[in-house]
């Protein structure tokens, strides 16, 4: 776990926006701060301070403690995020079908996202986005394992999935179904909604996944997504 510690750590230290930064990962292991606030023997306004840039500049000592404890608490749930993150450190997808990956400095909603890249929302959704991986889905049904098909969620499956050179979208919809770990979003690029397969809209709503159709070129799609 030294690894993902580390690199979280090193994230945190190197962003101009350490606060914003914790305040991404305690939302990626899903912890609440009263609950990191108790590990940490410390009040909830402390870490609310830290995080909203109330307390400016937070110091190593609390960093490397703020991070720790985000494992530790993880861990006692059962180690799912730290597995999936060291999983991402330990072995990269075949990048042949990876069009993109990238993690996002901070959430961005899902009405945001929509304005982006031009989407339209095919199912019912809200929530918060982390990052996006841009997948060729030729190449991912030729090249990847079911073990690589997991590296696709990068350091949180709190992200878009954007499936391109799809016909109908319903392999795509398919390979998620099946799959224990599960995006935020997913995205067909290059369909209008009247050439969606209505069995991918019915197994997004199943997993309650909101689907999107945009009609914006990859090209664009990466630009836009860029700075984010």
């Amino acid at each position: 776990m030294e690894k993902v510690a580390i690199h979280i750590i090193g994230e945190v230290v190197l962003s101009e926006n350490p606060g914003e930064v914790l305040k991404k990962w305690r939302k990626i292991f899903n912890i609440q701060q009263i609950e990191l606030s108790k590990y940490l023997n410390i009040s909830p306004s402390v870490i609310s301070d830290y995080e909203t840039g109330r307390r400016k500049n937070p110091g190593a000592n609390f960093i490397r403690r703020y991070v720790l404890a985000l494992i530790e608490i993880d861990k006692e749930k059962g180690g799912r995020t730290v597995r999936a993150l060291k999983r991402v450190l330990d072995k990269s997808p075949s990048m042949k079908a990876i069009l993109d990956i990238k993690e996002y400095d901070k959430a961005i909603d899902l009405e945001e996202f929509l304005d982006i890249i031009d989407g339209e929302l095919l199912t019912k959704g809200e929530g918060q986005i982390y990052g996006h991986t841009i997948v060729d889905s030729l190449k991912a049904i030729r090249e990847l394992s079911g073990e690589d098909f997991y590296n696709l969620y990068g350091w949180t499956t709190e992200r878009a999935l954007i499936f391109t050179n799809v016909s109908t979208g319903r392999s795509p919809l398919v390979a998620v179904r099946v799959s224990p770990l599960k995006p935020r979003v997913v995205v067909l690029q290059g369909l209008y909604k009247n050439k969606v397969d209505r069995l991918a809209i019915e197994l997004a709503e199943i997993d309650n996944i909101p689907l999107i159709v945009t009609k914006l070129e990859i090209e664009e799609i990466i630009k836009r997504l860029k700075n984010l």
